[in-house]
Parts: structure tokens; C-alpha cells; sequence
């Protein structure tokens, strides 16, 4: 096998390990949410809101590192980016170990949340640019794959050892991976621009361009979904009497999205369009969402496995995610392309846990019915992603080689 060809696979492997620290690192807060802040001698009325401000130090991180690294991305390049991101969350992470200090722990979630930023969306456009277009979907595909089981084996991992020793091992594990970067190679796509000089400002090209705009409006139902299927859904379902464990609803979602992952490209690829795809999936999570809504206003018997059900569903049509950020991929020039992924998938990234506190906000100061509250949210959300998909134009497997 000719060295440029193995070095593929192996720039391959390192954004697909960098994925799987990103998860890890990012479900932390999620996970283990409550040992830290005991150990900070948190008394256990206030550890619910230490632990949401913990969040909105990470998010604010992730939404001020997208902006941040997406004026560089297009112009020091793809790896470059990917080391600076890894480094900064791993050694955030790892410092997080030693906190005795609750703003210490604040101001180190801002640095990880600063750090995740672009990381995946650099990882789905340097796997989309070295690879032939034809493997790109599954690949890709095999990456959130990686990234949802590490999920998994992270709630697990917190069953069983002490949260330091979770943070120094996640931390290490992720600066051993940064180090594989120097056995990776940048994609030939973005050396020739880079040769070239090809200047353009495209933090301000992007945020102004038409396709950014409808492409970031078809990213909130998969989020929306998210917490509501993994965070909401648990007190409605409590509102009327059916008790479902936070865990297991996390495991029915997680497990659909990763099947859905796998079929998803699968089914682009006999239909030869994304946007056909899109469409089914937009219109399967709106049935799932009046399925809920009929059932728990309508329905006597309550019965779990209607909503395991549709967890499930849920997960397995959110599957459409990294599909639609190869769409996005595509859709822009090597110029600008780094800069508009980065900033679509943290934007959409941290609106699940926006999601998750409009809801609660709007349910208490509002309509005093979570179920009502979800669907007044959900209702514009669907209609605004429908409008744009109807808006957006078929490229499935354009050529990546052009500028903006």
C-alpha cells in the first residue's frame, strides 16, 4: 500500500479518536454531575444549579471558539486546527482532576468548550476532502459511530471509578491522540488553495451567505429532539405516572442515532440525493412528536414502551446529523468550508442544552404544561426546517475542488 494511502487511514483514525475524546470530554458535566461538586463540599440542594452553570460555562466556550477558530480555519489549515483543538480540551480536561475550586472548575469548562468548538466539524470536512466521494458518507458515518459509543462507555466508566481519575484519563488520552496528528497529512485540496494565497474573509462571507443561513435552520429539530428525548421527556413522562430512568432514555436514543448512522448513508446513497433524505427524516420526527403528544394527552393506559419506541425512532431519524453535515460540506468552497462546518455544528452543539433550559423556562414562566411547551417550540422549528430544505438545492457527491 503506496505511504500516501496509509497515511490516509491514519489521518482517518486520528479524527475519529479525536471524536471519541470530544464525547467523552463533552458528556463529563452530563455524566458525572454530582461527585465533583460533593467533593467541593456542595451541599445537595445547590448541586443542580453548580452543575448548570458548569454547562454554561462549556457552551459559551463552544460558542465563542466556534467564532474563533472559524477565522483561522480556512487559512492555517485543517490539521493545524484539529491539534490546537485537541490540546486545548485534553489538557483542560486533565487539569480538571486536580480542581479544589468550584470557579477554577468554571473557568476550565470555558476552556474545554473553547476547545471542542471545531473539532468535529474539521474532522468531517478533512475525511470529506481526502477521501474519494463514494466513501466519504460511510466513513463518516463510522466516526459518529465512534463518538456515540464513547457516550456509552463513559456512563458506564462513571459507574465504577473515581470522577478525578475519569477526568486525568480522558485528559491524557486525548493529548496521546494529538500526537498522532504529526503521522497525518493535510488534504491536497486545501494545499493547492493554500499555495495559492486565496485570501477571503469568510468568518463575514459565511454568516452572510443564503445556504449558511437555510442549512443552520434545518440543525434545531435534530437538537430540539435531543433534549427533549433525553432530558424533557423523563418529567412528562413522570407528570403522568410512567417512571423512565434518565439512563435508559439515553441508551433507546443513542442506540437509534448509531443505527441510523449506519443506515442513513446507506439510503442517500440509493436515492442518490441527501435532500430526499432529509425530508423523510424531518417527516418521521414530526410524527414522533405528535405520537408523544396524542399519547400522553389522550391515551389512558401508560404503557413504557410506546415511548421507548419513539425514543428509539427519534434517535435512529436524528441519524440524518452527519449526513447533513457532508450536505453542508459540500455545499461550500475550500475557502469557506471549515469556517461554515465549524460554525454549524457548534451553534447546533450548544442548542441542545439551550433547548433543554428555553423549555424549562417557558414551561414555568409560561404555560404551566411541559407537554404544551415542547410542542410550542417544536411547531416552528419543524415548519422553519421544512421551509428550508424546500429551499436548498440537491449536490449530492459534488466535486469538493472549487472556491467560493
Amino acid at each position: 500500500m503506496p505511504i500516501k494511502i496509509q497515511n490516509k487511514y491514519i489521518t482517518f483514525l486520528t479524527a475519529v479518536l479525536a471524536y471519541i475524546s470530544n464525547s467523552f470530554t463533552l458528556t463529563l458535566p452530563y455524566v458525572i454531575n454530582e461527585s465533583p461538586f460533593t467533593d467541593l463540599k456542595y451541599s445537595p440542594l445547590n448541586l443542580v444549579e453548580a452543575n448548570v452553570f458548569l454547562l454554561v460555562c462549556q457552551y459559551l466556550g463552544i460558542l465563542i471558539g466556534a467564532i474563533v477558530f472559524s477565522l483561522w480555519v480556512d487559512k492555517k489549515g485543517r490539521l493545524f486546527i484539529l491539534l490546537v483543538s485537541v490540546f486545548t480540551y485534553s489538557f483542560g480536561t486533565f487539569l480538571g482532576g486536580f480542581v479544589d475550586n468550584y470557579y477554577f472548575f468554571l473557568a476550565l469548562r470555558f476552556i474545554v468548550g473553547f476547545g471542542l468548538a471545531p473539532e468535529i466539524g474539521i474532522g468531517i470536512v478533512l475525511i470529506c476532502e481526502i477521501f474519494p466521494r463514494e466513501k466519504s458518507s460511510f466513513l463518516v458515518a463510522i466516526s459518529a459511530i465512534g463518538g456515540f459509543s464513547a457516550i456509552i462507555l463513559l456512563s458506564l466508566a462513571s459507574q465504577y471509578f473515581y470522577w478525578r481519575n475519569i477526568y486525568f484519563s480522558v485528559g491524557i488520552s486525548g493529548l496521546l491522540i494529538m500526537i498522532s496528528r504529526f503521522t497525518s497529512f493535510e488534504s491536497d485540496i486545501f494545499t493547492k488553495i493554500k499555495k495559492e494565497n486565496f485570501q477571503i474573509n469568510a468568518l463575514k462571507t459565511t454568516l452572510k451567505s443564503r445556504n449558511f443561513f437555510l442549512l443552520f435552520l434545518c440543525l434545531p429539530p435534530i437538537y430540539v429532539l435531543s433534549a427533549s428525548s433525553t432530558f424533557i421527556i423523563q418529567g412528562l413522562a413522570e407528570v403522568h405516572h410512567i417512571i423512565l430512568p434518565k439512563e435508559i432514555l439515553f441508551v433507546y436514543f443513542t442506540t437509534g442515532a448509531m443505527v441510523g448512522f449506519i443506515f442513513i448513508p446507506f439510503l442517500s446513497k440509493y436515492l442518490r440525493s441527501r435532500l430526499r433524505v432529509f425530508k423523510i427524516c424531518i417527516s418521521a420526527l414530526i410524527g414522533n412528536a405528535l405520537i408523544t403528544y396524542l399519547y400522553l394527552s389522550y391515551c389512558e393506559t401508560n404503557s413504557k414502551l410506546v415511548l421507548y419506541l419513539v425514543i428509539l425512532s427519534n434517535g435512529f431519524f436524528c441519524g440524518y446529523l452527519f449526513e447533513f453535515f457532508i450536505y453542508a460540506v459540500e455545499q461550500f468552497g475550500t475557502n469557506r468550508r471549515g469556517s461554515a462546518t465549524t460554525l454549524l455544528f457548534a451553534f447546533g452543539r450548544s442548542s441542545v442544552f439551550l433547548f433543554s433550559l428555553l423549555i424549562q423556562l417557558l414551561n414555568k414562566l409560561v404555560f404551566k404544561n411541559l407537554l404544551n411547551t415542547i410542542m410550542s417550540i417544536e411547531i416552528p422549528i419543524f415548519l422553519l426546517a421544512i421551509w428550508a430544505i424546500l429551499n436548498l438545492s440537491e449536490v449530492y457527491n459534488r466535486d469538493l475542488d472549487f472556491t467560493d
